[in-house]
């Protein structure tokens, strides 16, 4: 478990527990969740690439999000099952 401080609610804190880290990176399957800002979604998959490049890993979902928008739920069960990891990202 590793401790949280979210600045917009003070000084409370919360524990979360990290998804486990895979014990190797060779075939996983990429999800790319960009924010719609300028480059974005172009850095994204360029990060993609080089891992597609490196490891054999493949992207596998790319979401779009409004800025500062959580994803929606349907997004969240995109991810779950049909991805290893996400990486989100913004631009600009």
């Amino acid at each position: 478990m590793n401790d949280i401080l979210d600045p917009t609610i003070g000084t409370a804190r919360e524990r979360i527990d990290y998804a486990a880290r895979p014990s190797r990176l060779e075939g996983l399957r990429i999800g790319l969740i960009e924010n719609t800002k300028k480059n974005s979604e172009a850095v994204l998959r360029k990060v993609a690439e080089r891992l597609a490049n490196r490891y054999g890993m493949r992207l596998e979902l790319l979401l779009h999000k409004d800025q500062r928008a959580p994803l929606r739920d349907s997004q969240v069960a995109a991810l779950k099952g049909t991805v290893d990891f996400a990486i989100t990202g913004v631009g600009d």
